[in-house]
């Protein structure tokens, strides 16, 4: 008896309002549309079956399909705003498959389009991880922590303050010396890799078992999430220096 085959699908969120950048997600980079970037990438890498964009948007649309990514419909305007989640971005093309007799993929590779420049080596790491570890319900991409939360500090009421966080319920947390606090990760736009039926399918974007890829050092050199105009001036030095390089 056969054993079922693995199938990947690389997902890709890109909605067309924005409030931080106009249209940011196909603004140009020396001619190239930045949703180009990741789908190009996602569309290198043999482990990945579909490379899937959600959108809501017709321009965006043809865009994704230029580069040659899938985009079998056009997502509803209510999960499309400024504060619509990635769950719901999930649940849907879960919806859609299951409304089309599609199979539902064993990994979705989340790429945000918002995150030009990546190692395709990282993401088959994070899908390969994934497939090992069978019973981990998503991989996440982090990197460590500039400030520890547990130094930060929230109202408490109009007139005082308290701490975000105890460490071990110690009521002075906030004094301990940052080297005897444990490490904590800031979670990055790099890659995410979910098992739908442990996570999207139970209502998480993570669920219960989450296994880390930690960048670093030179691994972040590359690494911009662009969400302001500054980000963008960052995105395309970037660029320009990699295009030195090569």
């Amino acid at each position: 008896m056969k054993k079922n085959k693995i199938e990947i699908h690389a997902l890709i969120p890109a909605r067309s309002g924005s409030k931080g950048i106009k249209n940011k997600n196909i603004l140009k980079i020396k001619r190239k549309e930045l949703i180009g970037f990741t789908i190009e990438t996602a569309k290198s890498i043999k482990l990945i079956n579909k490379t899937i964009v959600s959108t809501d948007s017709k321009i965006i649309k043809k865009i994704s399909e230029k580069y040659g990514a899938d985009v079998p419909f056009l997502r509803p305007k209510r999960i499309s705003s400024d504060t619509s989640t990635d769950l719901e971005v999930f649940k849907h093309y879960l919806s859609w498959l299951k409304k089309n007799k599609k199979k539902i993929p064993t990994l979705i590779v989340h790429l945000r389009a918002t995150t030009p420049f990546r190692n395709p080596k990282k993401i088959i790491r994070a899908i390969k991880l994934m497939l090992r570890k069978k019973n981990a319900s998503c991989l996440r991409s982090f990197k460590y922590s500039d400030f520890s939360p547990y130094k930060m500090w929230t109202y408490k009421n109009k007139n005082e303050v308290e701490p975000v966080l105890l460490y071990k319920k110690n009521l002075e947390s906030h004094s301990i010396s940052r080297q005897k606090l444990p490490k904590t990760f800031n979670h990055i736009g790099v890659v995410d890799v979910l098992r739908p039926e442990k996570s999207v399918l139970q209502n998480s974007m993570c669920g219960n078992l989450v296994i880390p890829l930690i960048f670093k050092g030179i691994d972040l050199n590359n690494y911009v999430d662009i969400d302001t105009s500054d980000d963008f001036e960052k995105a395309k030095a970037i660029f320009s220096k990699l295009n030195k390089l090569n």
